[in-house]
């Protein structure tokens, strides 16, 4: 295949910006904080069942709390009630029916109320771990809210920077002769690497210095005759000749 020294300078361009498209996609996907991120999975699962677990507990805590304190509120009422009725009670027999229930709810409620309390204490210990358990969760959504918001500045950033980049490869593309552009994508999608520079004798595809043999078969090549690297297979441009 033929094609003008400008032509295959061109070709340079073009896989500078292909170059450039892939160093912005892998930066893309490896900005810092998406893998601090990504690193929280575990500790924000342990710190979410941290807090589920102390509020279970405190809700359940809670709850006894509630039932001894109806209960006590329950003992209080009959207490009252048998008072009143032995205020006015005419009978001994009552009276003393009364009186030895009115000992055992003497009895019920001291031991509701010290239950209260072991209750109180322990809804107490169990309020401090649970406002423990949510300080670091919120800390923890809040530091996730914060790489969240960096990593999608960071993605807006590359995004642009993308969408420059096509924008320049689609005007350099519309410069180039269809067979040329053609013969660039298939050897860019086979090797990798579609175009690359010839500085003296050194290919810029491998990196590496051409033998002598492969150097004097490319230089005896017309400017505008395509070469290719021997040892990559991309199309090698000439630059000094290209240049000239």
């Amino acid at each position: 295949m033929k094609a003008s020294p400008r032509q295959q300078l061109l070709l340079l361009d073009l896989q500078d910006l292909d170059t450039g498209t892939a160093r912005l996609t892998r930066k893309r996907q490896q900005i810092p904080e998406r893998a601090e991120l990504e690193s929280f999975a575990g500790e924000m699962s342990d710190v979410r069942e941290r807090f589920m677990s102390a509020q279970r507990e405190l809700d359940g805590l809670r709850a006894d709390l509630e039932r001894i304190e109806s209960d006590v509120a329950t003992v209080a009422e009959r207490r009252q009630r048998d008072e009143r009725l032995l205020e006015v009670s005419t009978s001994s027999k009552e009276a003393q029916a009364l009186q030895s229930e009115l000992d055992t709810l003497a009895h019920r409620t001291a031991a509701l109320e010290d239950r209260e309390l072991e209750l109180m204490e322990s809804v107490e210990a169990s309020e401090t771990r649970f406002a423990s358990a949510e300080a670091a969760l919120t800390e923890l959504n809040e530091r996730r809210g914060t790489l969240q918001a960096a990593i999608e500045a960071a993605e807006r950033a590359i995004d642009s920077d993308l969408a420059r980049t096509a924008k320049e490869r689609a005007g350099v593309a519309a410069e180039l002769q269809r067979d040329l552009l053609d013969l660039y994508e298939s050897t860019r999608s086979r090797v990798g690497i579609g175009a690359a520079r010839l500085r003296g004798n050194v290919s810029e595809a491998s990196n590496m210095a051409l033998a002598p043999g492969e150097l004097s078969v490319i230089r005896a090549a017309a400017p505008d005759e395509i070469v290719f690297c021997p040892g990559t297979g991309a199309i090698l441009v000439r630059v000094e000749e290209a240049a000239a």
